[in-house]
C-alpha cells in the first residue's frame, strides 16, 4: 500500500465552507455534543481532523466519517475518535490550556499532493526507524508528521514549551485487527528524533 503523503499550508483563519476538511490544529468540527461525550481533558492536545470520504479508498481504513486525533502532552498517550455522524459545531479553544507565546495553534490544512513528508493510511515508513521502537508486524500507520517538512516559522507549530515535535516524526500507529473493527482505543503513538 503506497503512502498517502499530503503536504500542509497554513491557513490564518478557516473559511467557513471547509470547516470539515482534513487539517491539523485548528478548531475541529464535531457532531453537537461529540465533543463532551469523548472526556477528553486540559492535556488532550488536539492534533488532527480528517475526513474520511475526501481520501482515496484504502481498505481497511475507513472510507466514511471522521477521525479526530489528540494526544495527552503530559502522558504522551494518544486519544482517538470516530463517527460516522455529520459535524454539526465548531470547537474552539481545544487547545487554549497550552500558553499560545510557546508554540503556533494556527490551523493547517492537509494537502494531498503527493509530496511532503507527512502521510497517513498507509504502511509503515521503513526509512524512518520505527522498528527499533516496536513490533510493527500486523501494524499499519494512521498518521505519520514530519516536522522537517512543515511550514518553517519562528513559531513551530506542535512545539509548546518542551512539548511537541521537532525536527522528526511523530507516528501513530493500529494494529490492522482494531481497523478492521474501528477500534481505535489501543492507537499506539512514537515521537522518532532526526
Amino acid at each position: 500500500m503506497e503512502r498517502l503523503r499530503f503536504s500542509v499550508k497554513r491557513v490564518e483563519e478557516e473559511p467557513n465552507g471547509e470547516l470539515d476538511a482534513c487539517k491539523l490544529l485548528g478548531s475541529p468540527v464535531m457532531p453537537e455534543g461529540f465533543f463532551d461525550a469523548a472526556k477528553l481533558d486540559d492535556y488532550d492536545y488536539f492534533v488532527a481532523q480528517i475526513r474520511c470520504d475526501a481520501l482515496p479508498s484504502r481498505a481497511p481504513f475507513p472510507t466514511k466519517g471522521y477521525l479526530y486525533v489528540f494526544l495527552n502532552a503530559d502522558t504522551l498517550k494518544p486519544k482517538v475518535l470516530y463517527t460516522e455522524k455529520e459535524p454539526a459545531e465548531v470547537i474552539g479553544d481545544v487547545n487554549a490550556s497550552f500558553d499560545p507565546s510557546l508554540g503556533d495553534a494556527t490551523c493547517l490544512q492537509m494537502v494531498f499532493d503527493g509530496k511532503g513528508g507527512c502521510s497517513l493510511f498507509s504502511e509503515i515508513d521503513p526509512d524512518i526507524g520505527l522498528e527499533g521502537y516496536t513490533d510493527t508486524d500486523g501494524k499499519l500507520t494512521l498518521l505519520q508528521l514530519d516536522g522537517l517538512t512543515l511550514p518553517p516559522d519562528e513559531e513551530k507549530p506542535f512545539r509548546f514549551g518542551n512539548f511537541g515535535l521537532g525536527d522528526g516524526h511523530w507516528v501513530f500507529l493500529i494494529k490492522e485487527e482494531d481497523l478492521i473493527k474501528k477500534n481505535f482505543k489501543h492507537v499506539e503513538f512514537y515521537e522518532l528524533e532526526d
